[in-house]
C-alpha cells in the first residue's frame, strides 16, 4: 500500500480485458486437458502400446530406449523458429503433427515403429515448449504465474483420467483405437489454440 502512494498503482483492469482473460483462460483449459491425452498417452505408454503389437517386451524396451532418446531433438530443431512464428500456430502445428504421426505409428512395422516414434517424440517435445511460452505470453505479469499454473493444473487433473481411458481403449479396441483417441484429442488441441487463442508475435 505504502509503494502504490509512492510510485502509483496500476489501474484495475477494463471489463472488456477482464473478459479477453476469461476467454483466454477457457481456451487454455480445454487446451491442457486435451494435450495431456496425447503428450503423456504415447510417452507414458510407449512400451505397453508396442508390446501390444505383439513385439516382445526386451525388444519393446529397447524400441522405448531409443524413442526417448529423441526427446531433446524435437526443441532443439525448432529453437529457430522458437521466437520467429507465432507460438500460436506453433503449438496448433505441433497437434497436427502428433496425431497425424501417431496414427501412423498405430500401423507401422520394424524400424518404422522407431522412425515414427522419434518423430512423434520430436513432436510432443515441440509442443511442449511451445505452449508452455504460449500460455505464459497471454496473461499480464501481475497474473501470470497464477494464471499459467491455473490453466495448467487441468491438464494434471484431465491425466488422472487418460491413463484409464487409455488402458480400456487398448483392450476393447487395440493400439489403433488408443491413437485414434489422441488423435482426436489433439484435434481438439490444436484447433482450440488455432480458433480462439491470441496473437503473441511482436
Amino acid at each position: 500500500r505504502r509503494a502504490c502512494l509512492v510510485f502509483g498503482c496500476p489501474a484495475s483492469p477494463r471489463p472488456s480485458v477482464r473478459a479477453a482473460y476469461t476467454s483466454r483462460t477457457l481456451m487454455l483449459m480445454v487446451f491442457n486437458a486435451a494435450q495431456t491425452i496425447g503428450y503423456y498417452g504415447f510417452a507414458s505408454w510407449v512400451p505397453t502400446l508396442l508390446i501390444a503389437r505383439g513385439i516382445t517386451t526386451t525388444t519393446s524396451l529397447a524400441y522405448s530406449f531409443a524413442i526417448a532418446l529423441a526427446a531433446p531433438v524435437g526443441p532443439l530443431l525448432v529453437s529457430r523458429i522458437a521466437d520467429a512464428v507465432d507460438r500460436r500456430w506453433q503449438v496448433a502445428a505441433s497437434a497436427a503433427a502428433i496425431a497425424i504421426v501417431g496414427l501412423l505409428f498405430s500401423q507401422a512395422r520394424g524400424v518404422g515403429l522407431i522412425a515414427t516414434g522419434v518423430l512423434l517424440t520430436c513432436a510432443n517435445n515441440w509442443m511442449s515448449v511451445a505452449f508452455h511460452a504460449y500460455q505464459a505470453e497471454v496473461f499480464p505479469t501481475s497474473i501470470r504465474a497464477q494464471a499459467a499454473g491455473f490453466v495448467y493444473s487441468w491438464g494434471r487433473f484431465s491425466a488422472v483420467f487418460t491413463r484409464l481411458v487409455i488402458g480400456l481403449l487398448l483392450e476393447r479396441t487395440g493400439v489403433t483405437g488408443v491413437f485414434l483417441f489422441i488423435a482426436a484429442a489433439m484435434a481438439v488441441a490444436g484447433g482450440v489454440v488455432a480458433l480462439f487463442g491470441p496473437r503473441t508475435s511482436g
